[in-house]
């Protein structure tokens, strides 16, 4: 049984409705799904005490007994909300026959239909059954993205708002990514597309990247200052650096390429410097050490910092050349 009794929250309302109209709850038990909803969003009107209802509250309970009692679908929406909003009717169809979990869930649905944006009620009416899952991804989503390929694709509102921050992200690295191209790319998705994939894209577009540690590159030395220049990297070198260009937008990390035969990985230092992380070659193979003593020498010879010169000293240094021992392999 569900909690608060056979139609949950709704429950003990209608019974305080059924001494005022016998036959009331009997009469919801067996009606059709929108007239049922209908009552369910009258009565969470009532039990919510938001203001919808009109000056005869004085009439109620028994006058609004008699409406959920007898009357029609639009009658008691009416006699809940005052106002009827237009497409109350069809969301309210979708929910199913049974009362959304908690009373204040319809109201949610009302705020999306009277609201300035309506893209809340639109995706609502693309998504089939509404669920209190997905009413809490729409709260949680900016209304900026609502739409049925969000909701659908999301899971919880923490998942909702995760996504709210990951696309301020690549908003911050692509100048590109603005309001309508985000919105529009939503739009186009397939069904076999991902969000995911959708921020990937954009990331490998990226055209904000931070300062590089190797402000200007020589014939030894150059910085993969691009999002263009790290991919081609990646191919080049097999490996999985296209999964990091999130941490080099970020700043966490930075890549630079050694004569054409390695890349040195930086990461950064308090309050703003950087240090030689590591060295990579092609499938991650263990780098020889003259050339990794190579890479060495050049960087100290720009003032860069070695890990071992910030603490842990030459016994770190050589565990990580002996195991090769990588963070993004």
């Amino acid at each position: 049984m569900r909690e608060g009794g056979l139609l949950g929250w709704a429950t003990a309302a209608l019974v305080r409705l059924d001494d005022e109209a016998p036959g009331l709850i009997a009469r919801t038990l067996t009606a059709a799904p929108l007239r049922r909803q209908s009552i369910f969003a009258a009565l969470a009107a009532r039990e919510e005490k938001v203001g919808l209802i009109g000056a005869n509250d004085d009439l109620l309970p028994h006058s609004f007994a008699e409406v959920v009692r007898h009357g029609r679908a639009k009658d008691i929406l009416r006699h809940g909300f005052g106002d009827v909003p237009d497409g109350l009717s069809g969301l309210l169809t979708q929910v199913g026959e049974r009362p959304l979990p908690r009373a204040k869930d319809y109201l949610t649905l009302y705020d999306f239909l009277t609201g300035d944006d309506m893209r809340g009620a639109e995706a609502l009416r693309a998504s089939g059954r509404i669920t209190c899952r997905k009413l809490e991804v729409l709260l949680a989503l900016d209304p900026r993205w609502r739409h049925t390929h969000t909701l659908d694709r999301i899971d919880s509102g923490t998942e909702a708002m995760t996504f709210n921050k990951a696309v301020a992200f690549i908003q911050s690295v692509n100048s590109k990514a603005s309001d309508e191209v985000v919105v529009e790319a939503i739009g186009r998705m397939g069904p076999t597309s991902s969000l995911p994939r959708l921020l990937d894209r954009f990331l490998r577009r990226a055209d904000r990247l931070p300062p590089h540690p190797v402000s200007e590159g020589d014939n030894e030395l150059r910085p993969l200052a691009s999002m263009r220049d790290l991919l081609e990297a990646g191919r080049k070198y097999r490996n999985c650096l296209a999964h990091r260009l999130a941490d080099i937008a970020a700043g966490k990390m930075a890549i630079g390429e050694f004569r054409g035969e390695c890349l040195v990985e930086f990461r950064p230092t308090l309050p703003t410097g950087w240090l030689l992380r590591e060295v990579h070659i092609e499938r991650n193979r263990p780098v020889p050490l003259v050339l990794f003593s190579e890479v060495e020498a050049k960087c100290d010879a720009l003032g860069i910092p070695r890990i071992d010169d910030a603490g842990g000293g030459d016994g770190w240094k050589n565990y990580r050349r002996f195991t090769q021992e990588m963070e993004w392999s």
